[in-house]
């Protein structure tokens, strides 16, 4: 067992500081919580309580977080030489799903799916059940927990009255489909996750195939609104995926070379995964969807225009990308973060402006982009076609000490993170929350990665990261997120059109982007997927608000105070307790 030395249990402290304090501040600001069902308040509650179970488990634990792995699994199935991100497994979707709620003006009772509301309550469930298995309790007592958590958001949730069995298992199933979901993750792709980063993805693919079984349950036949479709279509896709990639799976292996079997197989599957998401909308709003997404992106000029500017963009890429890869591999540390690093100054050039244009067109394009990672990566890890050989090589040269495991995880949280906010975007306008992740990962991290590596000499506490990048990343994206506020006015889009959204001008800009430095310089995540949820979050709870809570304040300063507690006192009251 490894000893947690000061700086370090101070760095994950006031690294979970930032989501907490959101938490904090949203939650006082707009109420407990922000929606009329008084029986709510219980929700924050519980999330109060994870807070509270977290900075305990910190200030009393004396061993890293790695010395407590979920249940099923071994440490050595994580990603190495990172904290195992329990805090995040606990707190990043329901802040994220808190966020989603605040200012959303659609009216729950005609909300399709399960709403909202309700997932974020489930999101909740998921996050209680884990902190509270993981906290260090008894088995009794942490099952207790668990089940008490359970009966009470099921009693106290956004339901209709008279069907508690029902949402006892609904809710019962939430939190043992993320437990289960986290353990595949980590047990089928090894070392490529810590274990926040594998709870956080099982949570938000739980509650995307919940939402997709309650509006089966539910259907909406007729309604064809551009914002329940692009959901739809999403959740379907991924449904439909994750077949291909089943079907791909059951392909036998063939050493090298190009085996007709295996295209046979790849056209089986691809057809397979297309059929299956065509049935699944169709059944639920009886409409075709191919017609409606080709009507979506090609029947309008804007839509057009984007994709010609995607295919020219994307042209000029591969062509440079082929002629890197054919020179040979340079071992400076700095040609590597140029490499990896052009990649996010493309994603800025392709995402920025299709959604300044047509954010239709981009919420279906990274649900197409998405499917097509998911089965190029699993054509790779499986060597179908002869592919696998060549995709690893070529893939291998902008990677760095986090992409070891089987999986190559970099592209994927580099366009999950730039897509997840859009997808999320329900207030259709909230340019600097739906752009979080493309502004984030594509303009600051890139500008702190090369300064602070070129020019950084002063290191951030049990961190590699600089101050001098630290101070380059909060610049450059006040910078871009004012450039973006800006270039707002010029963007139109029919299907997605723009709201009168209320600024919190640059004084929260300025906040937003200095809180998201600092956890760039903290977290030991993976800041492709931390950062752009974290900025979402943020940015949807400052840009409702004009005035902060003097209690949320008050609260926000006594967790910075709280490292000052003597340890003795923690740990009397923790055996009081």
């Amino acid at each position: 067992m490894v000893g947690m030395d000061t700086a370090q249990r101070l760095r994950l402290y006031y690294e979970a500081c930032i989501p907490m304090g959101l938490l904090v501040l949203g939650m006082f600001h707009y109420g407990f919580p922000p929606f009329d069902d008084t029986t709510l308040t219980l929700v924050p509650g519980l999330l109060m309580c994870i807070i509270i179970t977290y900075y305990l488990y910190n200030r009393l634990s004396s061993n890293t977080d790695d010395t407590h792995v979920l249940l099923g699994t071994q440490t050595s199935m994580y990603r190495r030489r990172a904290d195992p991100g329990r805090m995040w497994g606990g707190m990043l979707v329901p802040l994220v799903m808190f966020a989603l709620n605040i200012g959303d003006a659609s009216d729950e009772k005609h909300s399709v799916g399960l709403g909202a509301c309700g997932a974020w309550v489930l999101s909740v469930a998921m996050a209680w059940t884990f902190t509270v298995r993981l906290s260090g309790l008894s088995s009794g007592c942490s099952w207790a927990l668990c089940v008490a958590g359970i009966l009470a958001l099921a009693l106290a949730g956004p339901w209709e009255r008279g069907n508690t069995g029902v949402h006892v298992c609904l809710v019962a199933m939430s939190a043992i489909a993320q437990h289960m979901g986290t353990q595949f993750v980590v047990r089928k792709l090894p070392r490529s996750f810590t274990l926040g980063e594998a709870a956080a993805i099982a949570q938000g693919i739980c509650l995307a195939l919940l939402d997709l079984a309650a509006q089966l349950f539910t259907r909406k036949q007729g309604l064809v609104d551009p914002q329940h479709m692009c959901v739809l279509v999403l959740e379907a896709a991924g449904v439909g995926t994750a077949l291909i990639v089943c079907v791909l799976y059951m392909a036998p292996r063939h050493s090298q070379g190009v085996s007709v079997k295996d295209t046979v197989w790849m056209c089986v599957a691809a057809g397979a995964g297309a059929g299956f998401t065509t049935s699944i909308i169709a059944f639920v709003l009886g409409a075709n969807p191919m017609r409606w997404i080709v009507l979506a992106v090609l029947g309008s000029q804007t839509g057009r225009i984007v994709l010609i500017y995607w295919f020219m963009l994307m042209a000029c890429a591969t062509a440079i990308y082929a002629w890197c890869a054919q020179t040979p591999t340079s071992s400076s540390k700095l040609m590597l973060h140029i490499k990896r690093k052009s990649y996010h100054i493309l994603a800025v050039l392709l995402f920025a402006p299709a959604y300044i244009a047509t954010p239709l067109v981009l919420h279906i394009g990274f649900t197409i982009a998405l499917c097509v990672f998911v089965c190029a990566e699993s054509v790779r890890v499986l060597c179908l076609n002869g592919w696998g050989t060549q995709m690893t090589h070529f893939m291998r040269r902008f990677t760095d000490a986090r992409d070891v495991g089987l999986v190559v995880t970099a592209h994927f949280y580099l366009l999950v993170g730039c897509a997840v906010p859009v997808w999320l975007d329900n207030t259709r306008g909230c340019v600097e929350a739906a752009l979080a992740g493309v502004l984030a990962l594509g303009v600051a991290d890139t500008c702190a990665s090369l300064v602070g590596l070129r020019f950084g000499s002063i290191k951030w506490p049990a961190t590699v990261k600089t101050v001098e990048g630290t101070g380059a990343f909060i610049a450059s994206l006040v910078v871009a997120v004012e450039c973006m506020r800006w270039a707002k006015g010029f963007g139109y889009d029919t299907a997605f059109g723009y709201g009168e959204m209320p600024g919190y001008g640059l004084v929260g800009s300025f906040v937003v982007c200095v809180a998201m430095g600092v956890l760039e310089a903290l977290t030991d995540q993976n800041d492709n997927l931390v950062i752009p949820l974290i900025m979402y979050a943020a940015v949807k709870t400052l840009i409702h608000s004009d005035t902060i809570s003097w209690i949320s304040v008050v609260v926000v300063a006594a967790m910075l105070a709280m490292p000052l507690i003597p340890h003795s006192t923690l740990i009397q009251l923790h055996s009081v307790l």
